[in-house]
């Protein structure tokens, strides 16, 4: 009944602006209530909350508490039709969700974030999840009611299929997915290139002659873990070397997220002396690398990493987090305009080489 690439709290709009042009609904009639709306369209209270909330910010609608929705005096509805985006009056709201402040990348994302959703006419507001899932369920919950038009959403480290993000996709509600994602979910998703990367760091070391990589990464519980892993793996088959993965190390989150990561580590590390080189798949690990690596004496062990770790002669994968904010913000303000067309975008990485480097050990 309703087109499939329109957001529905955007259908329910366009339904009530029809009918109050239409005169079925006159200047101050009261609408149906959340409830009959939520019965008569088939969707969630988020939706018609939201649906309800736009246009009482365009001035269709009045909403009075314990008394319901009631078409304004002065209403009028408009062209029905015509694609809705923010107003140069309105500085509609648009929640950034991030897992944390600790890492240069997502510092830099919000960063990114704030300034092209101000250049798009938006307001952003912050959301911090600490990592934690039903945290971030209670953000999303929090944002909804404040009645923001969007979410951008970097999901928490732990990913699991988050009703209220499989509620947003079924719903059609305007949102964003960055770094990491829901695998086979329709949605909207930027990511940076992670298994390109990953495969370009990994041969590197390769060509340089290492043969006992290890790979270090925090537990193997989301996509970008994932897919890194996996471009880790791409690297050894397409230089037809046969893989050791009992030099890999996912370290378990609650590990290290806790006091016990440094010893974690560096036992590890100390167990296997065969280990030449380390690709790490994230800065956290790369430092916690570093520092086990100057606790065994081991300096001439080469390192890696995903990300840039901070630390003097060590090459990283850059990513691009200013292209992905700038997709971000685009690809949302399309959502927000009434069309739903759900795109994945993958955003190059870059392997960035230190001025200065160590000697290669001697293999």
């Amino acid at each position: 009944m309703m087109a499939s690439k329109i957001a529905l709290y955007k259908q329910i709009q366009s339904d009530i602006r029809q009918k109050i042009a239409s005169g079925v609904y006159r200047p101050k009639d009261r609408i149906p209530s959340e409830q009959e709306l939520m019965d008569a369209y088939k969707v969630s209270k988020i939706t018609v909350k939201n649906a309800l909330a736009e246009l009482a910010d365009d001035g269709i609608v009045v909403r009075i508490q314990g008394k319901g929705t009631f078409v304004a005096a002065d209403a009028t509805a408009g062209d029905a039709s015509a694609p809705e985006g923010p107003s140069a009056g309105a500085r509609p709201l648009v929640g950034f969700i991030i897992p944390t402040m600790k890492t240069g990348v997502i510092r830099k994302m919000v960063d990114y974030m704030e300034r092209y959703l101000k250049e798009a006419g938006y307001q952003m507001i912050l959301g911090i999840t600490r990592e934690s899932a039903a945290e971030e369920s209670r953000t999303i919950h929090d944002m909804l009611g404040a009645g923001v038009r969007g979410l951008v959403v970097f999901p928490t480290e732990d990913e699991k299929y988050n009703e209220s993000l499989l509620r947003l996709s079924l719903d059609k509600f305007p949102f964003v997915f960055i770094d990491r994602y829901l695998r086979n979910i329709e949605t909207n998703t930027i990511t940076s290139d992670n298994l390109g990367g990953a495969k370009a760091a990994v041969s590197h070391l390769l060509n340089k002659g290492h043969r006992d990589i290890a790979l270090l990464s925090p537990e193997n519980a989301n996509t970008t873990v994932e897919d890194r892993t996996a471009g880790f793996e791409h690297a050894y088959i397409e230089h037809g070397i046969s893989i050791d993965k009992s030099l890999w190390c996912h370290v378990p989150l609650h590990i290290l997220r806790s006091d016990e990561a440094p010893g974690y580590v560096t036992s590890f590390l100390e167990a296997r002396p065969s280990v030449s080189a380390v690709f790490t798949l994230t800065e956290e690990i790369a430092n916690l690398t570093a520092r086990a690596l100057a606790r065994l004496g081991r300096s001439g062990v080469e390192l890696v990493s995903f990300d840039d770790p901070g630390l003097p002669n060590v090459p990283y994968i850059a990513q691009n987090e200013e292209e992905i904010a700038r997709a971000a913000v685009a690809l949302l303000d399309v959502q927000v305009r009434s069309e739903y067309d759900p795109r994945q975008i993958v955003v190059p990485v870059e392997l960035i080489m230190p001025l200065v480097q160590s000697e290669s050990p001697e293999l």
